[in-house]
């Protein structure tokens, strides 16, 4: 049975990734549409900053002002941050005594045949945990306790997204297809934060965080596999203009995904992918972002991965 070498797998993934980053889904305007209705917008905007200037307007104390409110505004998300940091020291043990019982659910599911008909399977290491695009992070393969720890912040590119995801591996022993049904469980731990400083223009930013899970046969060829299924952990966002302000939001991030795949085949002796990932894209427009999954007790994990096949193949190949 041909094998796929963790620095092959490690080489694909990485010219994957950055294919998609060339093709982001379009959920929001691209850059040439917010370039044109950026550009209507600053000139709106100047156009009040030099009639304010006209009517006497001390700028030096409204610049102070504005510097004053977004000091003020920093501070209370660095609150908010620390009591996140506080409740995650709480949890802690907690979540890790969880994560045992939700692995046995995921196993006793798997062994019902009405779910789950048998033979069944549980993959409870990653071969690999790897940030895309390429981010330093602490990571720990371990049975049922893999996790890692990172953090981004960012004030450019315009569009951007960071994704650590933990992958599983497991070659098709059998001399005819396999069809799978697979689930799995991700936890995260964190914080984001949002930033939109104040100017004579207006400025943006937002952050959101969700889980996916998808699968793929081999190595991947191209930028799309099977579609992933996803659960949304949450977001922060901050605008800015000249007349409001600036802004700076916060979010917890204290959120666990029970996500599942079904009915993928997986030819005879081909070896399928599980990638499990906490994915984080963002957007500026002159802002910045931070999502912290690293200070303290912040963390993702990703203990299992648990799959059946709906089929029962013949004998396994020699």
């Amino acid at each position: 049975m041909k094998t796929i070498s963790e620095a092959s797998l490690k080489k694909a993934i990485q010219a994957v990734e950055a294919e998609r980053a060339k093709h982001p889904v379009g959920l929001r305007p691209n850059r040439t549409e917010l370039a044109a209705l950026r550009k209507g917008q600053r000139a709106s905007e100047r156009m009040v900053a030099e009639f304010l200037k006209s009517t006497g307007l001390d700028m030096k104390k409204f610049a102070s002002l504005q510097d004053d409110r977004d000091a003020e505004l920093e501070r209370i998300v660095a609150r908010q941050k620390a009591d996140a940091l506080k409740r995650a020291a709480r949890a802690k043990d907690t979540l890790h005594s969880s994560i045992g019982p939700e692995t046995a659910a995921w196993q006793e599911l798997a062994g019902r045949e009405d779910f789950f008909p048998s033979p069944w399977f549980s993959l409870d290491t990653p071969f690999l945990i790897w940030p895309t695009p390429l981010l330093s992070i602490d990571s720990d393969t371990a049975p049922l306790s893999s996790g890692a720890k990172f953090k981004l912040q960012a004030s450019s590119p315009p569009q951007g997204s960071q994704k650590v995801g933990f992958y599983f591996y497991w070659p098709n022993p059998f001399n005819d297809y396999a069809v799978i049904n697979a689930a799995t469980f991700i936890s995260a731990t964190g914080h984001l934060r949002a930033h939109a400083p104040w100017g004579l223009t207006s400025h943006a930013a937002d952050i959101t965080a969700y889980a996916q899970f998808g699968l793929w046969v081999g190595l991947p060829t191209s930028p799309v596999s099977s579609a992933y299924t996803t659960q949304y952990f949450g977001d922060a966002h901050a605008f800015s203009s000249f007349l409001l302000g600036p802004e700076t939001n916060g979010a917890s991030v204290t959120a666990g995904a029970s996500l599942s795949k079904a009915l993928f085949p997986v030819a005879p002796g081909a070896g399928v992918v599980f990638e499990v990932a906490l994915v984080t894209p963002y957007n500026l427009q002159g802002g910045d972002i931070e999502a912290d999954f690293q200070t303290g007790d912040f963390n993702i994990t990703c203990p299992v991965v648990v799959f059946s096949l709906l089929n029962k193949p013949p004998d396994v190949m020699g």
